[in-house]
Parts: C-alpha cells; structure tokens; sequence
C-alpha cells in the first residue's frame, strides 16, 4: 500500500477533526470528523473561536491567536457550528507548508470535542460530592450514635439504678406504684434510644464487622416482622473491610430490606455476601411482588443504593420481575479497592 494511500485513509477515518486551512483560514482541506463536528464544508471559512472573537489585538494584527503565533500544542474554547451554536473543543495547531510560488501558508488545525469529556468531568464531580457527603453524613451520625449511648444513654442508666434505690426503701403503696411507672417509661425511652442510636450507627458494625452488624439489622426486622422469613449467607476472605465500605453496604442492605417491607410485601428475603479473589458480592433478593424497574428509576430507595454502591465505586444492579420477586447486585472490584 501506497504511504499517501494510507496517510489519506488515516485522515479519512481518525475521530479528531482535521482541518487544513490557508492564513486567510480558508478550508483547503477537512476530514469527516472535522465536518460531522462542525458542519463545515470545503472551501468555507474557519469561524473565529469565543476567545478570538473577545481577545484583545493591536490594530493589524491577525485575530486568530492560532495564525498569530503558527504554533500552539492545546487550547480550548467554543467553536462556532455551521447551524451557529458553540461546541467545547480542545484545539492544536501547526504551520505545515509555505508556498515559495505563492507566499501562502497552510496551518494544521485538530479539532476535538471537549464536551463529552466536560460532561466526564461535571459528573466526576458530582460523584465526588456525594461521596464526602455520604462519608460527611455518617461520620456525623456516627458522633450522635456515641453521644446517645456514651452520654444520654449512661445518663438515663444512671437515673434507672436511682429509681430502682428509691423502690427499694418506699414503703408508701401509692409512691411505689408511681415509681414503678416511671421506672417502666424510663425504660422504655432506654429502648427507643438504643434503637434510634442503632439506626444512627450501628456499635456492631464498628466493633465486630459487617457480618454481625447484617445479622444484628435482620434480628431487629424479625422481631418486627415475624412471619416474613430473614435468611442471611455469608463466604467471606476478609475478616474486616474498610470502614466506608462495611458502612456503604450495610446502608444499601437497610433501605433494600426496608422498601421491600414497605412495598413488595414479600414472605422471604435472602441477604447474601460473597468474597472472591477479585469481586465482592452483595445480593438482596425477595419474593415479593415486583416492579417495572424502568419506570422507577427516579424513586428516592432506588437512588440512594445506587449513590451508596457509586460512593465505593461498585455497581448496582436492580431486576424485579411481578411473579419472582426483586433482586439487588452490588458488585465490587477488591483489586481496585485494595490497589
């Protein structure tokens, strides 16, 4: 094959948009790229770019900062299209020949689109705030759930063994019935505030580790729910994750059982957690009665798993089926995560 052969297939197929254009940026010369990005043709004239349109110039001087100084490895702007609207593109350009005959010169211009890329990054970002305030959020819980149960929670205690001592050395009928009720409403705010601390962190979870803080939530679902059958099945490698993880995972299984509780009214739901040497594996399954996935993909559970699973850069995969039920696929790459 010819090497001019080849050059021309090169420009005719290559995804950036290449553009020869003379010092009076005339078109000479445009690949398929160039013109499915810009809606340029041959023969037309390369429009000034945003900065070249606003940049300051001393009077003769080329408006195109590009021509003015021959030679530029990267700059970005906004290109105007044919239709008239503006495109983000990275551009580079390079005096390629002279013309002794003429005296025209002939510039390289590449062109490619930024804004996919910009696109990239904005969501980058994005990710990047949900996680610190995932991570802001329930470093922040974890502080309550101290305070409850270290603070409140000994405070409470305290006042318990005081109305305990005061039963002990009543003798009056009348104030040892009050004091068994209060007692008894003591108690009781001890329990909620256990709970209300449990849901806020759970102790477990940062004592023992996931597996005990998943059997730990699904004994708290039994009580609550003890016709509907909990079964958890662990095969685990590691005996402790990161702390983002254990907590991100734990989050994802609370709302998945959770909305399975409130919408699908199932009779089992199955927890399974499983290590291999590459990927670790949450699955949350139900034989609830399912739903059109499509159609509730903006529903706030559904998106706070996906935020949870992106947080800890794993995927999240949701399929529900009316007659079988829904099933929740979090799968993380270990490699990544311990690299």
């Amino acid at each position: 094959m010819e090497i001019d052969q080849l050059g021309q297939q090169i420009f005719q197929v290559i995804q950036d948009g290449i553009i020869v254009m003379d010092q009076k940026r005339n078109i000479v010369a445009l690949n398929p790229s160039a013109e499915k990005l810009t809606g340029w043709r041959l023969g037309g004239l390369v429009p000034y770019c945003s900065f070249c349109q606003h940049r300051q110039i001393p009077s003769g001087q080329e408006r195109c900062y590009l021509v003015t100084h021959e030679q530029s490895p990267y700059f970005s702007s906004e290109m105007p299209t044919y239709s008239g609207e503006l495109v983000d593109v990275e551009m580079s350009t390079a005096k390629i020949l002279y013309d002794n005959q003429t005296g025209a010169t002939y510039y390289l211009l590449v062109l490619r689109d930024f804004s996919e890329r910009k696109k990239q990054q904005e969501h980058e970002m994005r990710q990047q705030m949900v996680q610190q305030l995932i991570a802001a959020r329930e470093e922040e819980h974890k502080r309550l759930a101290m305070e409850l149960h270290d603070g409140v929670g000994q405070s409470l205690f305290g006042l318990s063994l005081a109305l305990d001592s005061l039963k002990t050395d009543t003798v009056d009928p009348k104030t040892t019935a009050y004091l068994n009720e209060v007692s008894s409403e003591m108690k009781r705010v001890m329990s909620d505030l256990r709970l209300y601390s449990k849901q806020l962190r759970p102790l477990e979870l940062d004592q023992f580790g996931l597996e005990v803080a998943l059997d730990s939530l699904l004994d708290g679902f039994r009580k609550q729910k003890p016709n509907i059958q909990f079964k958890a099945e662990y095969i685990l490698r590691t005996i402790r994750l990161k702390a983002t993880i254990e907590i991100n995972l734990y989050r994802i299984v609370q709302e998945s059982v959770m909305n399975s509780l409130k919408h699908a009214d199932p009779t089992r739901i199955v927890i399974r957690l499983i290590e291999s040497n590459e990927y670790l594996l949450l699955v949350i399954q139900d034989n609830g009665a399912g739903f059109d996935v499509k159609h509730h993909q903006s529903g706030l559970g559904l998106q706070h798993i996906q935020e949870r699973a992106s947080a800890i850069g794993a995927t999240a995969d949701v399929t529900s089926d009316k007659r079988q039920g829904t099933s929740i696929r979090i799968k993380l790459n270990l490699k990544e995560v311990f690299e």
